[in-house]
């Protein structure tokens, strides 16, 4: 496809809560909670139905992503981090390049879960929304496309895309707002001031972030991410307030462990 081409009619739409878009500022978590996702629905998958998990990124990781990813995927079930497939298209053109050639290139089988980090450095390439839309349109269209070749998969091929938000009255706030329209799922991160445990070398910093999930015809659902230093990355679910307002302190609910990322997120079809 070429960056300057007719988008065409915008692609069928997903099914609900199978694409989900994954927007923060800088640090707040996006990259870590990609790979953990990754990882989840890599461990899900079986001998029965051995998916596999594309991960697209605009250049290779120095390392896995988030406190404590080492020891999260040293402790996943074998042979789960082998079935992730990571992809480094360095440009708009490789990268709408390889959407277009995925469904010749790819192994045999279907992948269950394609995520896409740093969107934002993708569409800094776009001249306008109209080509930020002819991307999403292809990545869906990608998921749509393995999705039928799943057959009997009953949650096809999902798709989650991260983009760092862009700054107040900066650049790419046009293409984001095209992005968005293809996305009926949006998880949204605010990162909170940070926990410390007084520790003079600042190792005992614990990382906060607030997501909510936003979707139609569901209500908001919100949790708080702990980033523990040199440990898994832990979830506890928010309650609402009136008015919308987040527990803080001591109403919040203690933190547990998961992995399960995508079973918080999506439920089966």
């Amino acid at each position: 496809m070429a960056a300057g081409a007719s988008a065409g009619p915008p692609p069928r739409p997903p099914p609900a809560a199978a694409a989900l878009l994954l927007l923060g500022p800088a640090a707040s978590g996006r990259s870590a909670l990609l790979f953990r996702a990754a990882l989840a629905a890599a461990a899900s998958s079986s001998s029965a139905s051995p998916g596999r998990v594309l991960f697209l990124a605009p250049r290779p990781l120095q390392r896995l992503p988030g406190r404590g990813a080492a020891a999260v995927a040293a402790a996943a079930p074998a042979g789960a981090l082998q079935r992730i497939q990571f992809l480094y298209p360095a440009s708009l053109r490789e990268l709408l390049r390889l959407l277009a050639s995925l469904h010749e290139t790819w192994p045999s089988g279907s992948p269950s879960l394609i995520l896409l980090d740093s969107l934002e450095e993708y569409l800094a390439s776009c001249p306008g929304p109209h080509t930020a839309a002819q991307l999403v349109a292809l990545l869906l269209d990608t998921a749509d496309h393995f999705g039928r070749r799943c057959g009997a998969e009953p949650a096809g091929c999902r798709l989650m895309v991260s983009v760092r938000l862009p700054r107040e009255g900066g650049d790419g706030a046009e293409q984001l707002s095209a992005v968005q329209r293809y996305f009926v799922a949006q998880c949204w991160l605010h990162p909170e001031a940070p926990e410390s445990s007084g520790s003079l070398d600042g190792q005992g910093v614990t990382k906060l972030v607030r997501a909510r999930l936003s979707q139609p015809g569901a209500e908001d659902q919100e949790w708080l991410l702990r980033f523990e230093p040199q440990e898994e990355m832990k979830i506890s679910p928010l309650p609402c307030l009136r008015g919308g307002d987040l527990a803080s302190g001591s109403q919040r609910p203690p933190a547990t462990e998961t992995g399960r990322i995508l079973d918080l997120w999506w439920s089966p079809a």
